[in-house]
């Protein structure tokens, strides 16, 4: 609610107060208008919402934070509404380039162990794509990846999702690789081209049918022709905790699943993480992934849960990017970039760093 800027309610400290404190600013009753409450006392009770387009005079405030001894007029309030949002705005994504190096990467190093997630943790990664690439080409294209710092393999401590376009899966696999002949990891594979067996449900799921993804034929999209990817992982340290989520369809269960290794080397949850789009990481050297064209990725989230098919369901939001702190599970959500002109993220300590022609690009 927005404070009176006709004067008709009356002004005051103590409407100021009750406005800030419980959204009612008229409710005040008259004869408590000289309650003796000063402007610091209101300052260090509340801090000054940002968003409304009025505010305090903000000379006299930093960051929302009231400065003693900072003079304020009364009619800095003038319009101010403590309640003020802003519009959700979703008109960027990033590139990620055709061209290799790490001087040409979307990634970020996670120093505060947020996304240290383990074999046992329960999560969900989801991001829309739009696929560049074309078809025949043999290879891997990284979407996501999260590895040890300076790791000599690629497998320590990764988490990482993939295209195999040479077999037309989906993978999202994780794992631990210490030394040369020590590995464990868990990855589970849905295939889309075969409309039969446990494969029907991912062939109905993307709706691809017979021909690979690939620009020229990217399956089911929302208007713009992106895909929201979805994978969750339950707590249970198996392939088969895994489940893919194409839009709002759910793939069935994995009908590629390798579990290799027993349950070490575990994953470690203190060292730090190189997280990368588009790539296959630093430790490889961030080489391109696809061709033809630059794929491009909207909106990435985060939540450390397994988000039920209900709740992807929500997120997909029948085909609209959402704003994911509103969404029911936000109280999980840990990570969440929106792509809104640079690599800052909306939840997390962590932002992208946007390197070389990898770019912010009109959605």
């Amino acid at each position: 609610m927005a404070i009176p800027t006709d004067g008709t309610n009356g002004l005051s400290l103590y409407g100021l107060k009750e406005e800030l404190e419980n959204n009612a600013y008229v409710a005040v009753i008259p004869e408590t208008y000289n309650t003796e409450i000063s402007f610091l006392t209101l300052a260090l009770e509340n801090d000054i919402n940002q968003n409304s387009t009025t505010r305090p005079n903000t000379d006299s405030w930093d960051n929302g934070v009231y400065e003693e001894g900072a003079e304020i007029k009364m009619s800095d309030y003038f319009g101010y509404d403590h309640d003020a949002t802003v519009a959700f705005v979703n008109d960027k994504a990033v590139s990620k380039t055709l061209t290799t190096s790490a001087t040409h990467s979307i990634n970020f190093v996670d120093t505060d162990d947020t996304f240290n997630f383990t074999g046992t943790t329960a999560y969900t990664i989801s991001f829309w794509v739009k696929a560049g690439w074309s078809s025949s080409l043999n290879t891997n294209i990284h979407m996501l990846i999260g590895q040890k710092e300076f790791a000599s393999y690629q497998l320590s401590d990764m988490i990482k999702i993939m295209y195999n376009e040479s077999n037309n899966r989906l993978r999202i696999q994780y794992g631990n690789k210490t030394t040369a002949s020590d590995a464990w990891y868990k990855l589970a594979e849905w295939l889309f081209h075969s409309n039969s067996g446990a494969y029907a449900a991912g062939y109905a799921a993307a709706g691809l049918g017979s021909t690979y993804w690939s620009a020229s034929n990217r399956g089911y999209v929302n208007s713009d022709d992106y895909t929201m990817i979805t994978f969750t992982k339950s707590g249970t340290n198996a392939a088969s905790a895994m489940k893919l989520y194409w839009n709002a369809n759910a793939a069935g269960a994995a009908p590629i699943q390798t579990n290799f290794g027993s349950g070490s080397p575990a994953m470690s949850t203190t060292n730090n993480r190189t997280w990368s789009l588009g790539s296959n990481g630093v430790s490889q050297g961030e080489v391109k992934t696809g061709n033809s064209s630059a794929t491009v990725y909207n909106d990435l989230s985060i939540f450390q849960k397994e988000l039920s098919a209900t709740e992807v369901t929500e997120l997909y939001n029948s085909g609209t990017p959402m704003d994911v702190t509103t969404h029911s599970a936000a109280n999980k959500l840990k990570g969440y970039w929106k792509w809104e002109g640079n690599g800052n993220a909306t939840v997390s300590n962590d932002d992208f760093n946007i390197n070389g022609q990898s770019e912010i690009v009109n959605k």
